[in-house]
């Protein structure tokens, strides 16, 4: 089931006269009128907003910045490696991997790099989110390849990530209070073929849609897109066949043109346990657990990446599925509803 209806999208994620809101900031604004709270925007271009009744008042940034949060939690998810850290020492899984900091001789930086290469490996900045600076090689790397990578990331970061691959779909869980309320599938940015249309007029086609198009998560062409075609033997001219999907992009993250697609219903309870088990390690009340799963029927699993600030919009109103009511789950966790 597709959420791309203009009317859809618009009753859920757009409000009136505030182009600037983020719609995870609509989507609390619309259930707190919903359930007949009253709301004040005050600082629309940065999401900041102030909820309240005849007995409280909550200040509420982003969707999911608020007074419940842990004021260390932020910094410690800028760290990909502490994370994964403390992680690991609570037995949770997660990649093995190393930190290379900037300004290594490139003596250095090819002896610390040469356990990586022949194999499977993901390159990315520690500290930058929405898949920045994020190179992934699903087949062995060759060392110039996984210098080009780094020399990337190094871009974006002075500490640069190297760790190995793991197989499987990246799934966002997201945890409020103790329970994930949702579990989304994140599918890196993509066309479907038609057999007529070429990827150039499929993107700008995918880019129209209400979910891409009013939600500003389009899919941009740039050099590392046309590389990634090319990897698949496609350009910007190919026209694919009919029903066949062509990637875009090596990470799934929404921002960069990618879908979500709601399979709560779908994702066996264990795997959510252990994303409330990795939220509460931080005491985190709002947290996105990312895990990579291969195969539901395995507990098999490795966790990614914790966010402080997940996009709640992706959640109530996704790109494929029914979506959940995330605002009520937050003013439930605020405890302005029961």
């Amino acid at each position: 089931m597709r959420n791309n209806s203009t009317a859809g999208f618009l009753e859920k994620c757009v409000l009136d006269g505030y182009p600037a809101l983020e719609p995870s900031t609509v989507c609390v604004i619309k259930a707190a009128m919903k359930h007949n709270l009253k709301v004040e925007i005050l600082d629309e271009a940065r999401s900041f907003i102030k909820v309240y009744n005849d007995e409280q008042t909550e200040y509420i940034k982003e969707a999911t910045k608020t007074s419940k949060d842990v004021s260390t939690f932020p910094f410690v998810t800028d760290n990909k490696e502490i994370v994964k850290d403390i992680l690991r020492e609570n037995n949770i899984n997660t990649p093995n991997g190393i930190i290379i900091q900037k300004g290594h001789t490139k003596r250095d930086l090819d002896y610390l790099i040469a356990p990586f290469v022949g194999k499977s490996v993901v390159v990315k900045p520690n500290t930058t989110n929405r898949g920045v600076g994020i190179t992934v090689f699903e087949n062995p790397v060759t060392q110039k390849d996984l210098q080009a990578a780094v020399k990337n990331a190094f871009r974006h970061d002075s500490q640069v990530i190297i760790e190995e691959f793991k197989k499987g779909l990246e799934y966002r869980f997201l945890v409020i209070g103790d329970e994930c309320v949702c579990v989304i599938h994140r599918r890196a940015a993509s066309v479907v073929g038609d057999g007529k249309t070429n990827i150039n007029d499929l993107i700008t086609l995918k880019n129209q849609e209400p979910w891409h198009g009013l939600s500003g998560r389009l899919i941009v062409i740039d050099d590392s897109l046309k590389q990634i075609l090319k990897r698949q033997h496609y350009s910007l001219r190919s026209v694919p066949e009919k029903g066949k999907r062509v990637y875009l992009r090596d990470n799934s993250n929404c921002s960069t043109g990618g879908e979500s697609i709601d399979l709560t219903d779908q994702v066996p309870d264990e795997f959510k346990r252990i994303a409330v088990k990795a939220a509460k390690l931080f005491n985190a009340k709002i947290c996105g657990v990312d895990i990579l799963i291969e195969n539901f029927n395995k507990f098999d699993y490795s966790i990614v990446e914790l966010n402080d600030n997940p996009g709640i919009g992706i959640c109530e109103c996704p790109y494929e599925g029914k979506g959940r009511p995330i605002g009520d789950y937050i003013l439930r966790l605020l405890e302005f509803i029961e």
